[in-house]
């Protein structure tokens, strides 16, 4: 759905979220920088622009030809690579920084999370925004939202801070935490895509329909036990 969309930003907060990090908690100029699950290379270009060596991983092939179309229609010097979160193809200690836009939640964090880890190099940041357990959920409409997206385990907070320390992480912390209120929903709608880049007979595309509103009535129906958090992980 979100490759034939073309969605540049479909994270819980949009680009809006992702300045807001940027702005907040500046990423040191000389860093090498590695965004898993880029999509359609919107922050990854955005960080080129701003003179970072970025490299960006999606498992989608459709999401990797548009994140290239949108990095030479931008003028963007960025690596983007088919690949697996799970079993990343980078050595270890690579990267200084590792951006995460709400992937590591469609993954087995127990895979992800530790791949993470090794390829960071001694002090390097991970700064995750996922979406998160706020509170218990009616385990019927919790079985058919995780088959819905495809979610292995939905976590709170402190889950997520175990998985993290667990895989070798020596600090972890919340730096946001977000309720789907109408302000985060107003946030979403914020910063339009002028790169955006939606397949060619969308509109006639009735699945595709079908499982946008699917995917809102999933958030809307379940908003009262669901978050987003801003997770950042020391090495």
């Amino acid at each position: 759905m979100l490759s034939k969309l073309g969605m540049g930003s479909a994270h819980p907060g949009g680009f809006e979220a992702t300045l807001r990090m940027l702005n907040s908690y500046p990423i040191r100029p000389s860093s090498r920088i590695l965004e898993v699950g880029c999509g359609t290379g919107r922050t990854a270009c955005h960080l080129a622009g701003l003179g970072y060596q970025v490299t960006a991983i999606d498992l989608n092939e459709h999401m990797i030809t548009k994140a290239k179309a949108r990095a030479a229609a931008m003028g963007s010097d960025v690596e983007f690579l088919q690949a697996d979160v799970c079993s990343l193809p980078f050595p270890d200690n690579q990267f200084d920084v590792i951006l995460a836009e709400s992937v590591t939640v469609f993954t087995d964090t127990s895979r992800s999370i530790p791949e993470y880890y090794r390829v960071l190099d001694a002090g390097g940041i991970l700064m995750d925004r996922e979406l998160i357990l706020d509170k218990s959920m009616p385990e019927p409409q919790l079985n058919e939202l995780l088959a819905f997206f495809g979610i292995h385990r939905l976590m709170d907070r402190e889950k997520w801070r175990d998985a993290l320390l667990g895989s070798g992480f020596k600090q972890a912390e919340v730096l946001e935490y977000n309720h789907f209120n109408e302000k985060l929903k107003e946030e979403q709608t914020r910063h339009l895509d002028a790169y955006e880049q939606r397949d060619k007979g969308i509109l006639l595309d009735l699945a595709l329909w079908e499982t946008v509103f699917k995917h809102d009535r999933m958030i809307l129906d379940n908003t009262e036990y669901l978050a987003s958090a801003l997770f950042r992980a020391e090495k």
